[in-house]
C-alpha cells in the first residue's frame, strides 16, 4: 500500500492511498482531504509522463508521484511524502481494516496456492523500489507473477466485510 500525504500553504491536508504491490501496478485508490481548494488541485487535470490519468477510479503510484512532483514545482502544493507498506509489515492489517489473524491466514493461503515463500516475497518487496534492479533480477514473467499476487491480495481485501 502506498500512502501519499500532501499539504498546501493554507493548512490543507490530503491523503491518497493506493492498494498496489509496486510503483507500476494500478491499484484501488482512497482519497481524503480537509480543503476543497486542495482537493480540486489534486483531482483536476491529473497528468504524468504517460499523459492524463484519472486518480479516483484507481491508478499507479508512479503516476501520482509524478503528478505531485509537478504540482509542487508549480507551487500548487507545499509538499508531499509517501510511505510504502507491505503485507509483511506489522501494522498492515490495521491499515487494511483486517484483524491480524485473518490477514496472516489469508496471506499464508495465497502464498501456498501461488507457490510463493516468505523469502521470495521479502526479496521482491525489497527490490520493488529500484526499477533497474527489478529489470535485471526478474524476468517479465516473474514480475507479472508477483503483480498477479498483488492483484489477488487487493481483490481479497475489497471483499472483506465492512466495519460495523
Amino acid at each position: 500500500m502506498f500512502i501519499f500525504k500532501i499539504h498546501d500553504d493554507r493548512g490543507g491536508r490530503a491523503e491518497i492511498r493506493i492498494q498496489a504491490l509496486d510503483w507500476g501496478e494500478q491499484g484501488e485508490t482512497g482519497f481524503s482531504c480537509n480543503s476543497d481548494r486542495l482537493a480540486v488541485n489534486l483531482l483536476s487535470d491529473c497528468r504524468c509522463g504517460k499523459g492524463r490519468f484519472e486518480l479516483l477510479p484507481g491508478t499507479k503510484p508512479m503516476y501520482v508521484e509524478q503528478w505531485l512532483d509537478y504540482l509542487q514545482e508549480q507551487g500548487n502544493i507545499a509538499g508531499a511524502e509517501v510511505a510504502i507498506h507491505s503485507p509483511l509489515d506489522d501494522d498492515y492489517a490495521a491499515l487494511c481494516g483486517l484483524d491480524e489473524a485473518r490477514l496472516k491466514t489469508l496471506l499464508e493461503l495465497v502464498y501456498k496456492v501461488g507457490g510463493f515463500n516468505r523469502l521470495q516475497i521479502m526479496r521482491y518487496l525489497k527490490h520493488r523500489h529500484n526499477p533497474s534492479t527489478m529489470s535485471t533480477r526478474y524476468s517479465p514473467d516473474e514480475i507479472a507473477r508477483y503483480r498477479h499476487l498483488g492483484e489477488l491480495i487487493n481483490y481479497l481485501l475489497k471483499l472483506k466485510a465492512p466495519a460495523p
